[in-house]
């Protein structure tokens, strides 16, 4: 099989990785095959498909790491690149935190995680570019006002092998497929600023499988709702009103979290949750769970980027910071224990409340529904948040006038200790995932 011999081969590499004087080594493998179809207006636009390896070593030499890759896996290249590498390892400084993980940490959680569909590699070509040509269909036959800007379809077959001088390889394949469309109209509002301009959104399904994906009527749906909701936004007052994050931003939220809290924020002090473990840092309401043995999930995995057996782990526990998301490297670097997070969150969620977005925006006299946020002003250095919005102005606990042009401003300690409901609505769309969430309180920059 295809992946023995891969094993085998990562498995050689370190050999000789430890033959020509390197201390330490770890070795990954990556195959992949890729297909990814955009049309546009009932044509077809842009078709990529490709397969490829790549092979990355780090070499660890008298304290010293080297990190060489190739797309050449030849073992003629391989000897050539470790030999490289040896030779940037000695011009490279000392770092007596970089090595292997310890010994008693690797390992690969046994069982299937349900992370690779067979079906999937075998649809067609010709079945994605009907897939995407349907859904383009789909979404500009809802109204007569939507304007296609693209639909596409893609899938993703990967095997991932490591191996590292302590003994350890193993592999996992993961299988991953997508559609997605993009659209727009014509915003010609009675009164409003936004006269004259194009308002724009988008929907999307992602899947293990192929065949789980949403169906292209329901993708359509959403994004031509999406985008039909922003017609005649008009500019909302300056004020402080209750803000409800609707489970896109809410997502973009949290991922902003998990930068705070990765291993490197922590050790380089620029993250607002330095020093923070064990702390209360956000409302009895924020639960924050990181768990890569979920069947059948994005980042489901059964060991992380460095070989360490994947573990669940609770970052936030009802307010109070439980963990950070750490590398072996990362936690030597800060005296703790990695947490498995070689290569980042694997499905990083915030736990599901009793609410349904409709509860939680009934229960606002005057507020925001917060439905598209953007722009460099998330500062988990500082805390400080300060970003580009759109929305819904909700009155009397319904959804009223779309509102844009406009800055939501707060900070992170204030809006985790914010967060007075958490929607029911938890949705698997990626690595990250948040229901919606409501904080009492945000600063509205506007007129």
């Amino acid at each position: 099989m295809e992946n023995d011999r891969l094993k085998d081969l990562a498995v050689k590499t370190v050999e000789t990785a430890l033959s020509l004087g390197a201390d330490e080594a770890e070795v990954s493998l990556l195959r992949d095959t890729e297909f990814a179809v955009t049309v546009r207006n009932g044509d077809t636009e842009n078709l990529v498909e490709s397969g490829s390896r790549r092979i990355g070593i780090d070499l660890f030499v008298d304290g010293r790491k080297a990190v060489v890759t190739s797309t050449d896996i030849s073992e003629e290249s391989i000897r050539l690149l470790i030999t490289e590498g040896i030779e940037l390892a000695g011009v490279m400084d000392r770092d007596e935190y970089a090595g292997l993980p310890d010994k008693d940490e690797l390992g690969a959680e046994e069982g299937d995680l349900g992370s690779f569909d067979e079906g999937t590699s075998a649809v067609t070509a010709a079945e994605k570019i009907d897939m995407a040509m349907k859904l383009e269909q789909a979404t500009t036959a809802l109204d007569a006002r939507i304007i296609s800007d693209g639909a596409s379809c893609s899938t993703v077959t990967l095997t991932s092998v490591l191996a590292n001088s302590l003994g350890f390889c193993e592999s996992f394949d993961r299988t991953s497929s997508s559609i997605s469309v993009s659209c727009a109209a014509e915003d010609r509002p009675a009164s409003g600023e936004n006269k004259g301009k194009k308002q724009s959104s988008w929907w999307y399904s992602t899947s293990i499988s192929f065949t789980n994906l949403d169906p292209v009527e329901k993708v359509a749906s959403r994004a031509v709702e999406r985008t039909l909701r922003k017609l005649g936004a008009v500019k909302p007052k300056t004020c402080a009103v209750p803000v409800v994050f609707d489970d896109v931003t809410a997502r973009q939220l949290l991922s902003y979290f998990a930068s705070a809290a990765g291993g490197s924020s922590i050790y380089r002090k620029s993250s607002f949750l330095v020093d923070m473990l064990g702390k209360e840092i956000g409302s009895p309401l924020v639960t924050v769970i990181d768990d890569p043995l979920i069947k059948g999930r994005p980042g489901s995995r059964p060991f992380d980027g460095e070989g360490v057996r994947s573990r669940t782990k609770t970052i936030v526990n009802a307010g109070t910071l439980e963990n950070y998301l750490l590398s072996s490297y990362q936690a030597r670097k800060l005296g703790l224990k990695t947490t498995g997070n070689a290569g980042g969150p694997s499905n990083l969620y915030m736990k599901a409340g009793e609410h349904s977005p409709d509860e939680i925006i009934a229960d606002i006299e005057s507020g925001l529904y917060l439905t598209s946020i953007a722009g460099p002003g998330a500062n988990w250095n500082t805390g400080d948040f300060s970003q580009g919005a759109q929305g819904i102005w909700i009155r009397g606990g319904k959804l009223a006038e779309p509102v844009s042009e406009f800055t939501v401003t707060g900070t992170f300690p204030q809006m985790l200790s914010g967060i007075v409901m958490v929607g029911s609505d938890l949705e698997w769309r990626g690595s990250i995932n948040c229901p919606t969430l409501r904080i009492d309180s945000m600063t509205i920059s506007g007129t």
